[in-house]
């Protein structure tokens, strides 16, 4: 197997990605590594277990993670695992790296040590530290020297580099990015002589700093979340290789739950989550976490646990659950007046549970912020920008934005919580948490189902989910659950459930097994009543339709849509049932869509509707409609440009 090259493993993810991988890969996170001819499985550790698996083929490589990485190209994780892969590339080096090595092959930087007295080396070094303080801090350091800063000190300065890249609008923009490689250094070189408290005095550091600094940067690269995650990761990889004892670990711990605890952004708490088990690697750092926990945390969930107490009856929970819900609206739609009553964050939009690296690699869509949760956007009310983005006035709504930021808080604690008592092998208590707390979320609710279903406790695991849709409105893993448990008990029961995945989630694979489950005169019935459920949805009809294989009636279908989105979308799959008619469709549309707006933007969406109609007529006839279409704009030179710029 010829593995991939850096600059094809490059090709396959972003920027972040790659050199998230790299950390990862150089990091030993890469575990359970297996090559069989073509195929590779592994694992890697992240803030959980992820299993990737690889194929690759001639001019092809295929790839799947276990992690909800849901972004452009390929996640760390697999990165991870292609370097780890690729023994031609054992050491990755950077640019910066491969410049210093091709310097080294015309000066003879040792030679010229040698052969310089030590005066005036002692000259040179001195003239360096004094006009640079960087310079001066790493020396003092390389020597066991006391630099005398403190984490405030390091921090003041951090922030001195905020203020400067701070922009007219008040904010860091986009495409600043702030560089802590001095800090970076300054801690690799005290790391190097086992100064592990100054090394993770200047991660802390750069850590608080970025915190602190978060709500006035415009991060929608993510460069300032990786740099927080890289701050955090490094100080708990510090204290690992010390090898410390379980005494001397404690100050650390202490420091990274605390801050676990009250971080203000759900992605800075989950790294302070990850940096807690990466340093809490034996039973009594792990009992200390826990202890950490229950002196800091107050919580009814938590309290019934330790406490042994009785839980609240089980009607009036899910009574007090059911009062929080929103009115009887469809339940896998976002309305517009569900997000009126001011800013909200990411988090409130995922309740914390994505694994989003950076907010944005392109354009955003509804699902990379609500996961299942919603199947699209409804405006119900009308709603405007301002709505959304002007300061709100210290009203009601903030106490209501509070209690959802302790909400999202107290999930995570309970996630860590029952974390630990699982590395504990508390198994009862862990039973007694998931009792107490399986309706705060439907990722509690659908592990404790899990949970008890594999225990053998089927019955009560059904009731489980059950209340888990009674009260969630995202309920489609907990559909799945259901089905797979009254697959076998309750054949009713199995077929609406399959009915209400793909009704309510659009789960085709339900469409499949219900249609397998049901005789000839069963699903004839279901097909008219899915017939008469979409008879005001047409995409919904085509995509039924293609599908089941109905092409005839999936292309009779389009020819009546004026959406171009929906041609484009369909064009590989219904076009051939006649091309050139396909081609007349695309046509008709597209004229009066490229005169309708102006801007580059808008040109290239032209461009790539072009794309999809080339070949589905011969070459001569596409380039005569293509000639028309620049005759017809031919005094917009954008869209003139836009259209070579695209090859045509």
């Amino acid at each position: 197997m010829d593995s991939p090259t850096q600059e094809e493993i490059r090709s396959l993810c972003t920027d972040q990605s790659f050199e998230r991988g790299r950390d990862y890969y150089r990091q030993g996170r890469v575990r359970e590594l297996d090559i069989d001819d073509d195929e590779i499985t592994a694992t890697v550790r992240g803030s959980d277990y992820y299993d990737v698996a690889i194929e690759i083929g001639t001019g092809s490589i295929r790839t799947r993670c276990s992690c909800p990485y849901d972004y452009a190209g390929d996640c760390k994780h697999i990165v991870a695992v292609l370097l780890a892969v690729d023994d031609r590339n054992t050491e990755v080096t950077s640019d910066a790296e491969d410049a210093d090595e091709a310097l080294s092959d015309v000066t003879d930087i040792d030679a010229l040590v040698e052969r310089t007295a030590a005066a005036d080396l002692r000259t040179f070094l001195l003239d360096i530290i004094e006009d640079n303080r960087d310079v001066r801090d790493r020396f003092v350091a390389f020597t066991g020297g006391d630099t005398g800063k403190t984490v405030y000190d390091y921090k003041q300065e951090i922030d001195r580099l905020f203020e400067d890249a701070t922009g007219s609008r008040g904010i860091v923009e986009y495409d600043t990015h702030i560089d802590f490689s001095q800090y970076y250094d300054l801690a690799e070189t005290h790391r190097k002589r086992d100064h592990i408290d100054a090394a993770t005095d200047i991660y802390q550091a750069i850590a608080e700093t970025i915190r602190e600094n978060l709500n006035r940067v415009d991060d929608s690269g993510g460069y300032y979340g990786t740099e927080l995650e890289r701050a955090i990761e490094s100080y708990a990889e510090t204290v690992v290789e010390r090898n410390l004892d379980h005494e001397q670990k404690q100050p650390y711990i202490e420091y990274l739950c605390q801050e676990f605890i009250e971080a203000d952004h759900g992605v800075a708490s989950d790294y302070y989550d990850d940096a807690l088990r990466t340093l809490c690697t034996a039973t009594a750092d792990l009992e200390y976490w826990l202890e950490l926990l229950n002196s800091r945390v107050s919580s009814p969930a938590l309290d019934t646990v330790t406490s042994g107490e009785q839980m609240p009856a089980h009607d009036e929970y899910m009574a007090d659950h059911a009062a929080k819900r929103h009115g009887e609206r469809a339940a896998d739609f976002l309305y517009t007046s569900d997000f009126t009553e001011g800013p909200l964050t990411t988090d409130d939009f995922t309740g914390g549970t994505l694994d989003i690296e950076h907010p944005a690699v392109g354009p955003l869509k509804l699902e990379y912020f609500v996961g299942d949760a919603f199947e699209s956007l409804r405006v119900d009310d009308p709603t405007t920008i301002e709505e959304h983005t002007v300061d709100i006035e210290p009203t009601e709504s903030h106490a209501d934005e509070a209690e959802i930021s302790s909400s999202l808080r107290t999930q995570r604690v309970l996630s860590t919580y029952i974390y630990l008592l699982n590395e504990l092998g508390e198994t009862e208590a862990v039973a007694s948490l998931y009792e107490e707390v399986y309706l705060e979320s439907p990722r509690f609710c659908k592990e404790y189902a899990e949970r008890l279903r594999d225990d053998g406790n089927e019955e009560r695991a059904i009731e489980v989910i059950e209340d888990g849709i009674d009260t969630f409105d995202s309920t489609r893993d907990l559909r799945w659950l259901a089905a797979d448990l009254y697959e076998d008990r309750n054949p009713e029961r199995y077929r609406a459930t399959l009915k209400e995945l793909f009704l309510n989630h659009t789960q085709w694979a339900a469409y499949d097994d219900l249609k397998d489950s049901c005789d000839s005169r069963e699903w004839q019935s279901l097909w008219e009543e899915f017939q008469q459920q979409f008879a005001d949805d047409r995409q919904q009809r085509i995509a039924l339709y293609v599908h089941d294989g109905d092409l005839e009636e999936a292309f009779r279908e389009l020819k009546d849509s004026d959406d171009l989105s929906v041609l484009k979308r369909y064009r590989d799959t219904v076009a051939r049932v006649d091309p050139e008619e396909y081609f007349e469709r695309y046509r008709e549309l597209l004229v009066p869509f490229a005169a309708g707006d102006t801007g580059r933007r808008h040109y290239r969406e032209v461009a790539d509707h072009l794309r999809e109609m080339q070949g589905l007529v011969p070459d001569e006839r596409f380039e005569e409609f293509v000639d028309f279409l620049k005759d017809k704009h031919s005094n917009r030179p954008a869209f003139i440009d836009e259209l070579e710029n695209a090859g045509f």
